[in-house]
């Protein structure tokens, strides 16, 4: 029977091969609270094991798959430092080809874009804004910062940071108090952050309602409709 154990041997010899500025972090999908099992070069994000799982692997868990790929390659990640990452995932399946775990490289590539964001400025003097590369808030709804630069992933060090950066993501792209957001208009939030996996975790539905301005069976009372809708 394949074991998400099984995979930690690679964590430690993709860390030593690849070096210091590629971060190997292997997640178990059976406990998205503490997901991270195993972790090479960790101090480049701040995490350890026992750490959460991401917003994107989140999505994983809640899809099952992604298209029914057994790996992505070279999407940009994010951390609470400023890092980025270009990052690769490969998907581990039990025997029924349910997604079980994710073992992901995160290649630190910020002093690339220093080096870039220098030529820029001081040799090639190119107008376009490259201040997006260094950003530290948070990102636009649909995942990209101020710039062109699309960020897929954020790498949060707590269960509560994963939980505020994907409520900041589906309020903020709403200008408005949150008291004075529409029934359509929460609604809509709900369905978003449940389809990008919030409700796996403990501790989503109290944060939303907080945030929200409602209390935790109105969550649950909207969740419900919005699952007798898609049935």
């Amino acid at each position: 029977m394949l074991t998400i154990e099984q995979y930690i041997p690679i964590v430690k010899f993709l860390g030593e091969a690849l070096g210091n500025n590629y971060e190997i972090a292997l997640h178990d999908l059976t406990k998205p609270e503490n997901s991270i099992v195993a972790i090479a070069n960790g101090e480049l994000s701040g995490r350890s094991v026992g750490g959460p799982v991401t917003d994107f692997v989140l999505k994983v868990l809640k899809k099952g798959n992604i298209e029914h790929r057994p790996y992505l390659c070279n999407y940009h990640a994010k951390d609470n430092k400023g890092h980025v990452s270009l990052s690769s995932s490969f998907f581990i399946h039990d025997e029924k080809n349910k997604t079980i775990g994710v073992l992901c490289i995160n290649h630190n590539i910020s002093p690339y874009l220093t080096a870039r964001k220098f030529l820029s400025d001081e040799i090639i003097h190119d107008e376009t804004d490259n201040d997006h590369f260094f950003t530290t808030g948070d990102t636009t709804h649909n995942g990209s910062p101020s710039g062109s630069l699309n960020i897929f992933e954020n790498f949060q060090g707590t269960v509560g940071d994963v939980i505020e950066t994907l409520i900041n993501s589906a309020l903020e792209k709403y200008p408005v108090a949150p008291e004075r957001l529409s029934l359509e208009e929460r609604i809509s939030i709900i369905q978003e952050l449940n389809d990008n996996g919030l409700f796996l975790l403990k501790g989503g539905i109290p944060a939303l309602a907080a945030s929200l301005d409602v209390s935790e069976p109105t969550v649950y009372r909207y969740l419900s409709k919005i699952k007798k809708e898609s049935e």
